[in-house]
């Protein structure tokens, strides 16, 4: 059970993934004022990384249909857990940057 659950996981993000999640991190936690903005931050950046990969196929040259179909499946191939990591990745990474910006800056 553990070998899938964890192969699941692993196949869930590649490079492109990583690379995405890590700057909509960072532009989210820069962007942000307060730590009642953190929850909306986090749903904005998940949003914007779902629909990310329509956009990047479309303009270069995938037909609209099978680029949602392909931006569609990448969430839900990989099922669930995969979906709800991404979106806690975004809230641990944009705390983590606005919690370091805020230290930073009261110096």
């Amino acid at each position: 059970m553990y070998d899938s659950f964890f192969d699941r996981l692993s196949h869930g993000f590649s490079g492109y993934d990583w690379w995405l999640i890590i700057v909509l991190s960072l532009v989210a936690a820069l962007i942000m004022r307060k730590w009642p903005q953190w929850p909306a931050a986090a749903g904005v950046m998940f949003v914007v990384d779902a629909v990310a990969p329509f956009f990047y196929r479309w303009a270069v040259g995938v037909p609209p249909n099978f680029a949602f179909d392909f931006a569609f499946s990448r969430l839900d191939e990989r099922g669930g857990v995969v979906v709800l990591l991404r979106l806690a990745i975004y809230f641990v990474l944009i705390g983590a940057i606005f919690f370091s910006k805020r230290r930073i800056g009261e110096r």
